[in-house]
């Protein structure tokens, strides 16, 4: 029998225990995006250990206004784990057993594929399995959401070949944006490409200003200044402005991305006046070339549509960025 869901992202626990097999197939890993296949007996999979993970994986995407689970979910028993399957590009195979003395994650890259991510889940006992993976639910998502978004990322790339030559003139970053964007308003220090559709609408905004203090990069110093200036250019009907709803404070971290300190906000915005909003998702960080604080902004606005397809995707073109040197070229920051 199959369970279909959703499930998360980020790579932080696991970083230590990741081995590559990279060279072991010359074709791409298969699968919807956002699908993940357990690899679990049946009996394991209605059990505790299963019905533990299930909840895992299972879990709602963060920031969106209505609930949505972050990935697609198959259950596969061991027998039927075929060499189709093995072609899958997210996999989690548990496994309960006494020759573990404790339990832990392991993961293999492009083991059967290029591009696939196995997640091996280990542990001596039921008991410690739902332990495990209830207290690390969060890298456990992180980790498959981070890969997903990274893999969209280098399709966007190879897509879309040069990076956009007058973010690049005006902000001194490469960034890839996708195709079915083509409005685009411009002020001083200022960069709004958007797909103005009345349904499944996407938006990309770059601003910068001068860096003067590491406080900058605080949640709510990018609160007010997400505020402020978007509530400045992105205007609509009823003298309405864009700004960041409270009725969700936003998910905030740091991170290091490609070699490039970021801060992200990832939250709901919304019009003053006026029904509209949606989620969003900003990277902020030092363009040390420049001086400059660069903030990149993704965000969606699709009434009555399910929006996680939709955000990652767009979400995918933070994952494109770099910082260029005088010649274009990506430099380390």
């Amino acid at each position: 029998m199959k369970r279909y869901a959703v499930l998360p992202v980020i790579l932080a626990l696991l970083a230590l225990f990741i081995s590559c097999d990279t060279g072991s197939s010359f074709f791409s890993a298969s699968g919807t995006t956002n699908e993940v296949i357990v690899i679990m007996d049946e009996n394991a999979w209605e059990g505790t250990a299963g019905r533990a993970l299930f909840g895992v994986l299972n879990s709602n995407v963060k920031a969106l206004p209505q609930a949505e689970p972050n990935f697609r979910i198959i259950q596969l028993s061991p027998e039927n784990f075929t060499s189709t399957f093995k072609m899958a590009r997210n996999l989690i195979i548990p496994e309960i057993s006494n020759i573990y003395s404790f339990p832990k994650l392991t993961a293999d890259l492009d083991k059967y594929a290029m591009g696939q991510v196995i997640m091996n889940i280990h542990a001596p006992d039921t008991a410690s399995f739902v332990e495990f993976v209830t207290e690390n639910k969060e890298s456990i998502i992180d980790y498959f959401v981070a890969k997903e978004l990274e893999r969209n990322a280098r399709y966007l790339k190879n897509q879309i070949k040069e990076p956009v030559s007058r973010v690049k003139q005006v902000f001194g970053i490469n960034i890839h944006l996708p195709k079915g964007l083509p409005n685009i308003s411009e002020h001083e220090n200022f960069y709004w490409a958007t797909n103005n559709a009345a349904r499944g609408r996407q938006d990309i905004v770059i601003y910068q200003f001068p860096y003067t203090t590491e406080t900058v990069f605080e949640k709510d110093s990018l609160i007010n200044i997400r505020n402020r200036v978007l509530g400045e250019y992105i205007t609509g009907s009823f003298d309405s402005s864009m700004t960041t709803a409270t009725a969700y404070p936003p998910d905030y971290r740091k991170m290091e991305t490609d070699g490039l300190f970021r801060a992200e906000l990832r939250g709901l915005w919304e019009m003053t006046t006026d029904m509209m909003g949606g989620p969003f998702v900003m990277h902020a960080f030092v363009n040390e070339n420049t001086g400059m604080v660069v903030i990149v902004e993704v965000f969606v606005y699709a009434p009555e549509m399910n929006k996680r397809n939709l955000l990652r995707n767009l979400e995918s073109t933070l994952y494109t960025i770099s910082i260029a040197d005088e010649e274009g070229e990506k430099t380390k920051s």
